[in-house]
């Protein structure tokens, strides 16, 4: 019998959109959160940020680029109306940007609201692509633009294991631009994990890192949802996965992580439930040698 099991790199409160989605196309989804978020041990620089973003004294952004970002500053804030004296600073001085609508229903969640997300590609990427703003700097030429103290800013609140590429893309467009480690991912159970979500957990079997590790080697899952490289490589770093498992990224980030390990992943067209969703349908289609002929068909990157 062929099995219908998918594994969800989440922990299960996370995964519940996913998982509900994927339990109505006929799938049987479990999970593995295999890393928490975990505040680091010094927090006052994030804390430092949030309290300059509240009141800037040139124009600002403040860029979140994840929803675990939004509440490593609820969770550092000085007081409980920060959220309150964040939106009271837009849209002037300060502006906010979510990288995308699960990161801007967190901050609506907090009162805060947003002002720019990008409509084609959730990651660092489409921010830059479809940044709204230019500031003019006669003479740069490609250059990158100096750091006046005159020049806007922006604060990047992020995971330390972010990539550089929004802070490298906002420094090139003339942003004076201020990161601070926001949270860190720890193998779970983390010690001291970050609440991140409100929601109850889907009620999928959830896997240890162990179970998970054998899982994936045993040929017992149809797919894998990876959701980020540092899961990737708690999922196969020294392990053999099974050749019959389609692999599935939730970005281009996390497929080039896969395919660094000798795997052939389909990337979903956006971070979405419904994207990742698709890219199962896809994956396992292409396996079977069947038609995509689904009402879910979209493009997979």
């Amino acid at each position: 019998m062929t099995t219908r099991r998918v594994l969800v790199t989440r922990d299960p409160a996370a995964a519940r959109p996913l998982a509900a989605l994927l339990r109505e196309r006929g799938y049987e989804p479990c999970t593995a959160r295999l890393l928490e978020a975990s505040l680091p041990l010094d927090t006052e620089p994030l804390r430092e940020m949030l309290r300059e973003a509240a009141r800037p004294a040139v124009p600002t952004w403040l860029c979140v680029t994840s929803a675990t970002a939004v509440h490593a500053l609820a969770a550092v804030a000085d007081s409980p109306d920060w959220s309150a004296r964040l939106d009271a600073a837009r849209p002037a001085p300060l502006r906010i940007a979510a990288v995308g609508a699960a990161t801007a229903r967190a901050l609506a969640e907090h009162g805060v609201g947003v002002d720019f997300v990008p409509a084609e590609t959730s990651s660092a990427v489409g921010m830059l692509e479809e940044w709204p703003e230019r500031i003019e700097e006669p003479g740069l030429e490609g250059r990158q633009p100096p750091a006046a103290s005159g020049a806007p800013r922006a604060l990047l609140p992020v995971s330390a294991l972010a990539s550089t590429t929004l802070e490298e893309g906002l420094r090139a467009k003339g942003y004076r631009v201020w990161r601070a480690r926001a949270y860190d991912m720890v193998p779970a159970p983390a010690p001291r994990p970050l609440s991140r979500i409100a929601s109850e957990p889907d009620d999928a079997p959830e896997l240890d890192r162990t179970a998970a590790r054998a899982a994936c080697a045993s040929g017992e899952l149809a797919a894998v949802v990876v959701t980020a490289p540092s899961r990737a490589a708690e999922l196969l770093d020294g392990n053999r996965p099974s050749a019959g498992t389609a692999w599935i990224a939730i970005g281009e980030p996390t497929a080039r992580a896969l395919r660094d390990r000798g795997l052939t992943p389909v990337a979903a067209a956006q971070p979405t439930p419904e994207a990742l969703a698709d890219a199962v349908d896809h994956a396992l289609a292409d396996r079977r040698g069947a038609p995509r002929t689904t009402s879910h068909d979209t493009t997979i990157q």
